[in-house]
């Protein structure tokens, strides 16, 4: 499952690119609700985007499916178009968790206006047909943490 380490990457890409709107007026308003007004469309700007492109091929074994949020955080749905016998998931999860948060906890501008818009984190979910392998979870405070 090394090409999982290519999926941060394409997600990315996927979200942010896709949104010419990534920096909202939010910090610019004085009232509590409206910024969580402005990050909220903010943040459906962003998944109603991203969702015109799905499903995405990752490779030849994997494919985003869905993108939803849910509290300020932004959910990505993977399936593994492998048996279960054939994914070694403690190695496979290890491996994608490490490349995941190198990329969340990097510097780009555009990483930085992701946790931005979803200050809650993220969560990647992998599955193998309606069954849950495992998730990553990542929140700005993963990035401080040794």
């Amino acid at each position: 499952m090394k090409s999982l380490k290519t999926v941060p990457a394409i997600l990315i890409s996927l979200v942010l690119c896709s949104c010419d709107n990534s920096k909202s007026n939010a910090n610019q308003t004085s009232s509590d609700s409206s910024k969580n007004t402005e990050l909220s469309r903010l943040q459906e700007t962003i998944i109603n985007e991203a969702k015109k492109m799905l499903p995405v091929k990752v490779d030849e074994k994997n494919n985003l499916i869905d993108i939803t949020k849910e509290n300020d955080l932004i959910n990505y749905k993977y399936v593994i178009n492998s048996s279960k016998d054939e994914v070694s998931i403690p190695e496979t999860q290890k491996m994608t968790t490490e490349s995941l948060k190198t990329l969340y906890c990097s510097n780009s501008a555009q990483v930085k206006q992701l946790r931005d818009a979803f200050p809650n984190g993220v969560s990647h979910n992998y599955y193998i047909h309606d069954e849950k392998l495992f998730s990553v979870q990542l929140t700005p405070a993963s990035c401080t943490a040794n």
